[in-house]
């Protein structure tokens, strides 16, 4: 039997050996924890981020599954970096930066101005781009009576004037509001007016957004029958914003450009797919209604909506995914365009060239119907560089290209450009199938753009300019025959042109800059080999490049503007009026007036003058 102190002994072995037991258990619960974290954290910090295309597979019995595939590779924006350890390794230096700027830191029925009027109370003041499709303005009249749609604040006012000669004066005027927690506001200048054909019913369309910034187009009807009161007979609605419109065939035909910017919610339409209707029961457009190109580089849509004449009511809307704002209405057909780069290579050589791809929409017998579409190339720089006659669509563009040749295998043999930069074309398009039946490319001197062009009949005129030098050529093409294009030219003369438009006697009118960036207004005429400038008016002055600001009477051989003139010791604002006597443009009459040079407005009515802008009015005889 063992004494008290072997056993004594023998409990402390034991407990020894369980303490050691234990701690060698404790090490290696500790290393294997240790262990665990570091392969947890290289798994944390090194597994690759994966970039391949999230799965929209959950919405393929949605109608619109072919525009959320599009939309998804799109929208998608694949990892910035590789893996966790690049991600914190970046931001922690980003951190540093930051911290040592921050402290380093301190210390916007066609007939000619003044023609006979028609039968019914409407009026056109406005000068169309097309026979019989009226176009929107800030002012439109009846036999009696001139409305301007004035802004005051974050509100439109809609004024009526009696046509009185110097008695005219402002007789009433009717507030629209945006209504409640919507508005108008930083849009104003973007509105526009139509009367139809009786002169009794105007409708208002305008931009206008909502407290989270979302973009609406509204349409507000209005019941003008008795000028002195106006009242409101209803609204519309489109989502996006507002591009353009036209009133013909008794309907109105809307245009709108929807955007959306990061990836949507896609079980929620209304982020990705445009809407109509009535402001809280809007219908998304149906996807068989949606053009999607194969070649789509943005979110956006080109939207074009018919509202019944009659009922106000929204009758038809396509939309046309990723196309561009430039629309082109004739009086059969609705063109859109949707611009991009196409680049192609070979072995040593790769070529990029701006191109433009257009399509139609017919809204004869009072539905919309899509027809075709045709790719030319160069860019569009407005619906004036758009035409259609006799079956033919005329395009006039801006080329743009760049052939970029490989010298050698590495950096060190450079590279070689060869014939880039920028150009002009004009493109025959037959609208019975698509096909380019002419075309006439690099006409104008190497590096220049189309800055104007307009169509009259079958002849095409166009300005091109390389903008910085003021300098330009101005060019006639005969169209005649559409596989046979031929030109003349002005040459090389001051200045450069923003507007043209057919004028009187067979001439053609200018309206841009001078060579030291004053106003310029020129006339040209067509000589058996050349084009000609016959007379010239310069004015140091500020004045607007939009079409709409300007009063043209072709016949009579009149142009107005409003200007702020610096020629004179104390700059002052009035409406100019020009008038070409057959050798001169020489001024014939000058209404004070003040306001947005591009809000300025005129007509001339049985001899007199009325001017308009913003709040001021002018009226004066001829």
């Amino acid at each position: 039997m063992k004494t008290y102190k072997e056993r004594t002994a023998d409990i402390l072995i034991r407990a020894e050996t369980q303490r050691k037991k234990k701690k060698k258990i404790k090490l290696i619960s500790v290393c294997t924890v240790f262990l665990c974290a570091i392969i947890g954290l290289n798994l944390f910090l090194f597994i690759p981020y994966s970039t391949a295309l999230p799965s929209v597979s959950a919405y393929k019995d949605s109608e619109y599954y072919p525009l959320i595939q599009q939309i998804n590779a799109l929208t998608y924006r694949p990892p910035r970096y590789k893996n966790n350890f690049e991600a914190i390794l970046s931001n922690l230096f980003s951190f540093s930066s930051a911290k040592g700027d921050n402290s380093s830191a301190e210390g916007g029925v066609d007939m000619t101005p003044g023609q006979s009027e028609p039968e019914n109370g409407y009026v056109e003041v406005t000068n169309n781009q097309e026979e019989g499709v009226i176009e929107g303005d800030l002012f439109k009249r009846t036999k009696d009576t001139i409305f301007y749609l004035n802004v005051s604040e974050n509100n439109y006012i809609l004024e009526s004037y009696p046509i009185r000669e110097e008695s005219t004066a402002k007789a009433a005027s009717y507030t629209i509001t945006a209504g409640n927690d919507l508005y108008f506001s930083g849009y104003q200048d973007r509105a526009e007016l139509y009367l139809d054909e009786t002169g009794t019913r105007a409708t208002v369309i305008s931009p206008l957004r909502t407290k989270k910034q979302d973009l609406y187009t509204v349409l507000i009807g209005l019941d003008v029958s008795d000028p002195l009161h106006i009242k409101e007979l209803g609204r519309q609605y489109i989502s996006g914003n507002y591009l353009s419109s036209r009133y013909t065939g008794g309907d109105l035909l809307v245009i709108n450009e929807f955007n959306f910017y990061g990836r949507p919610d896609f079980s929620n339409e209304s982020e990705f797919v445009p809407q109509a209707g009535v402001l809280g029961e809007m219908e998304s457009i149906p996807m068989q209604n949606i053009v999607c190109p194969e070649n789509a580089n943005a979110t956006r849509y080109t939207i074009v909506c018919r509202i019944d004449g009659q009922s106000f009511g929204i009758a038809e809307t396509f939309a046309f995914f990723s196309y561009s704002e430039e629309v082109y209405v004739s009086q059969d057909n609705i063109f859109v365009t949707f611009g991009f780069s196409d680049l192609t290579q070979t072995d040593n050589t790769t070529v990029t060239e701006q191109k433009t791809q257009i399509s139609c929409i017919s809204y004869q017998d009072g539905s919309l119907v899509l027809k075709g579409s045709v790719t030319v190339s160069g860019s569009v720089k407005d619906r004036y560089s758009m035409n259609e006659h006799a079956g033919i669509l005329r395009v006039a563009t801006t080329l743009q290209r760049s052939v970029t040749v490989q010298s050698g295998g590495n950096a060190a043999d450079g590279t070689v450009s060869n014939r880039s930069g920028k150009n002009a074309g004009v493109y025959c398009i037959r609208l019975s199938d698509f096909a380019i039946v002419g075309a006439l490319e690099n006409f104008a001197p190497w590096g220049e753009e189309v800055t104007a062009a307009r169509f009259d009949d079958q002849t095409a005129y166009i300005c091109t300019a390389v903008m910085i030098t003021f300098t330009d050529p101005v060019y006639i093409v005969d169209l005649s025959d559409p596989e046979n294009i031929v030109y003349k030219d002005t040459g090389i003369i001051p200045g450069y042109s923003t507007t043209l438009y057919p004028f009187t006697d067979g001439t053609l009118l200018g309206i841009g800059y001078g060579d030291a960036r004053e106003l310029k207004i020129e006339l040209y005429r067509e000589t058996e080999t050349s084009v000609e400038s016959m007379a010239k008016f310069e004015l140091f002055c500020d004045f607007s490049e939009s079409f709409k600001s300007y009063f043209i009477d072709a016949d009579a051989g009149y142009i107005g503007l409003l200007v702020t003139d610096y020629s004179v010791y104390e700059a002052r604002c009035y409406y100019l009026l020009l008038r070409f006597d057959g050798y001169n443009l020489v001024p014939a009459l000058e209404l004070p007036l003040n306001g947005a040079h591009a809000r300025a407005r005129a007509t001339v009515i049985d001899g007199y003058l009325y001017a308009f802008c913003d709040g001021d009015f002018a009226v004066g005889a001829l």
